[in-house]
């Protein structure tokens, strides 16, 4: 080993590589090379070259990764070639937002590298110890009996949204769930009879409500509370109004939270800003962490948000490092939310946020127990890879692209998104999505994994026409006038289509199971908003299980045009297959075994006219006999050429249709009958009610035997070995 270390050493000097530091590492006697080491036995006025105090304790590495962030700095100046900066295992609590801007970018051919040590797991975290707690012996108004004698209080001086301890977040003490009363409005709510109570620091107490639709949940401070006429007034507006849930008028879509009225559980926990106390019944023994910071972790670049040119950070990457403990944003007064609200724009809600970049990577890194996101890629982000990354727990959305609004700059562009295994997030906002596209082109999302989510596992979103005529939070104050000239008025989709950035993703290779386990109106893909040339394809979605009528594996919503849907495999999903609206394209899928009831449509027809749509080559494969393998919707009362909500009919015979496979395995006839009515109306004339012979579809095996009927038609099987997460990467 010394002999080899001598050669290397040499090496290095004949050809300039530059002063590479090579430690010996003694658990392992590895070699490991880095150009600085961080460690939490480090410290800042080392110089950062040894993996480990040196023995007198006169040298080692840095303490933080912001010395190690300086010293690269100054490195890079006289060095050709990468630089890497390895740091060890253990916990780095963080008080402020580490930030690295163009001065820490790589050059054009080079990267700035910062990488776990090999075989170890540097933790970044903003968790505050929370100490000197004591049993609460007093008499507490409000404290609920089954609390009694459980009750730690703890002196704290910061005003947080979250706590953790040992098994990750916990849970708010919160009121039972109730259905709002008649007349709501975005500020105020009508509650029922004794379900929320005014207190004296009522404005620590959070409203938690799901604002007249079943895919957005708002959390709101309160103002003030009259409990005789029962109105509540919030201090910010929900999304909508906070009316009972439409189409599901008889879910409890309202509870408070913070209130120590409702401390009545083991693991739950109540907030008072105006005595500086907080108030936990624990559920163990594990010490417990308060945030401090939502983002931990922060790559900038020189923004000039209304004007057309950026300066960004370019390849710098971050790898094998875990990001915990971090809080949840809250809604304020001049936020500009995304398409309802599901995420708010240009906004810290994430762990890790990269605004204004080009070739940054994160990769490897875990994310795991915070109340916000994991990663948003903001405004500027060009050819950026997020790969390999575990991310789980979270109150907040997985990875979001989020460019610039409506308007001419269109930089958030060529990026990466693969390999990703991402689960229960939207822990806190439960519409929160496991990867979103807002504003952003040309990205490839590939090879994820999502599962365990309360609402859609991914969503591909822009601007619709109508918001261009609105004012208000939702989409509006995103829209950047400077640029398209004139102002707020109503328009066309060819006078906006220029503007909408969101064009030509791939979304492919993803797998997608039990997401919509809570919310309503979701998918497992969904598409509205976004320009033309979207691809959607190659994916597995399977066991959408959730009892929930308003679900739709794949869907365009409605607007959406320009979009490809091919090659998925669908297997096994609550009410509805594929959503097709107006020119999409839908080929070469199958879809098998929809969920029923309710509905049981494989393939959902909706908003037209269908010219140039596409529905050919795809597989509809049943085991119930209630099925609708195309369902379409009848003219509204009094009309002949529109829906009920006043939408062109949609009818599969205004697209090209054929070349289809219909199989129900336990009464043939619902096919046939199908199939022949079809022709009938002038479509699907090569198509075929027959079985299409897959190999083992009680199974989940979808592949064609030899003497499958599905070769002869030109359908192209789906080689499920090549979706979801790659394991040898």
């Amino acid at each position: 080993m010394t002999l080899l270390f001598r050669r290397i050493s040499i090496l290095l000097f004949v050809f300039g590589v530059g002063a590479l530091h090579l430690t010996r590492v003694a658990a392992d006697d590895a070699i490991v090379a880095a150009d600085f080491f961080v460690s939490t036995a480090g410290s800042d006025s080392w110089s950062g070259k040894l993996a480990a105090p040196n023995a007198e304790g006169t040298d080692g590495p840095f303490a933080s990764i912001e010395r190690a962030r300086l010293a690269v700095r100054a490195f890079k100046r006289n060095r050709v070639g990468d630089v890497r900066v390895h740091l060890r295992g253990g916990t780095y609590t963080l008080t402020e937002t580490v930030v690295f801007s163009p001065e820490d970018s790589g050059d054009d051919d080079t990267t700035i590298t910062y990488a776990a040590y090999p075989g170890e797991t540097p933790i970044l975290s903003a968790g505050q110890p929370i100490e000197n707690w004591r049993l609460v012996t007093d008499d507490l108004p409000g404290l609920p009996k089954a609390a009694m004698g459980n009750v730690y209080v703890a002196d704290v001086s910061d005003s947080f949204k979250c706590l953790f301890d040992g098994l990750g977040l916990l849970p708010r003490a919160r009121s039972p769930g109730f259905i709002p009363e008649k007349r709501g409005s975005r500020n105020q709510l009508h509650f029922p009879q004794g379900a929320v109570e005014d207190c004296t620091n009522v404005t620590d107490v959070e409203l938690v409500v799901r604002p007249h639709h079943a895919w957005i949940v708002n959390v709101l401070p309160l103002k003030s509370v009259d409990e005789s006429s029962r109105i509540a007034h919030t201090s910010i507006d929900a999304t909508y109004a906070m009316n009972r849930l439409h189409f599901l008028p008889t879910t409890k879509s309202c509870w408070i939270e913070n209130t120590l009225r409702e401390l009545d559980e083991p693991g739950e926990w109540a907030l008072n800003t105006d005595t500086d106390q907080l108030y936990l019944w624990p559920r163990n023994q594990t010490q417990v962490l308060a945030p401090r910071l939502i983002e931990l972790l922060r790559i900038e670049g020189s923004i000039n948000k209304e004007g057309p040119v950026d300066s960004p950070v370019r390849n710098i990457c971050f790898r094998g490092i875990q990001f915990s403990h971090g809080d949840r944003y809250t809604l304020t007064k001049d936020d500009a939310g995304l398409q309802h609200d599901w995420e708010m724009h240009d906004k810290a809600t994430a762990l890790v946020r990269m605004r204004g970049t080009e070739n940054c990577r994160i990769e490897e890194c875990h994310f795991v127990h915070s109340g916000g996101g994991a990663i948003r890629v903001d405004s500027h982000g060009k050819k950026n890879r997020i790969t390999g990354n575990d991310i789980e727990h979270l109150g907040g959305s997985g990875i979001l692209l989020c460019g610039y609004g409506p308007g001419t700059k269109d930089v958030n562009v060529e990026n990466v998104v693969d390999n990703n295994h991402i689960h229960h997030v939207g822990r806190i906002y439960s519409h929160s999505p496991g990867i979103m596209v807002w504003q952003s082109g040309e990205n490839r999302i590939a090879n994820n994994l999502i599962h365990h989510t309360p609402y859609t596992g991914i969503i591909v979103s822009g601007c619709m026409t109508e918001f261009f005529a609105k004012s208000g939070r939702e989409l509006t104050r995103t829209i950047r006038w400077h640029e398209i000239g004139g102002g707020r008025s109503k328009k066309t989709l060819d006078e906006v289509r220029p503007f909408l950035h969101t064009h030509d993703n791939l979304i492919e290779y993803n797998e997608i199971h039990h997401v919509m386990e809570e919310l309503g109106d979701g998918n497992a893909i969904y598409i509205r908003g976004a320009g033309a040339g979207n691809v959607i394809r190659r994916n597995y979605v399977h066991h959408l299980v959730a009892p929930m009528i308003m679900q739709c594996a794949l869907r365009t919503d409605g607007g959406q045009r320009d979009t490809v849907i091919a090659e998925n495999l669908i297997y096994k999903c609550t009410s509805q297959g594929i959503m097709l609206k107006l020119n999409t394209r839908v080929e070469n899928n199958i879809v098998a075994n929809v969920i029923a009831p309710p509905r049981g449509y494989y393939l959902s027809v909706r908003e037209g006219p269908l010219d140039d749509a596409v529905i050919q080559r795809n597989i509809f494969y049943s085991d119930r006999a209630d099925c609708h393998f195309i369902d379409e919707l009848p003219p509204g009362k009094g009309k002949k050429s529109e829906d009920r909500r006043g939408r062109a009919l949609a009818r599969a015979a205004d697209a090209d249709t054929d070349r289809n496979i219909y199989f129900c395995t336990t009464d043939p006839n619902v096919a046939k009958d199908m199939l022949e009515k079809q022709q009938i109306d002038g479509v699907d004339h090569n198509s075929l009610a027959t079985d299409p012979l897959f190999v083992d579809p009680e199974n989940g095996d979808f592949r064609f035997r030899p003497d499958s009927p599905a070769w002869k038609l030109g359908i192209v099987p789906i080689d499920v070995s090549k979706i979801g997460l790659r394991r040898n990467d």
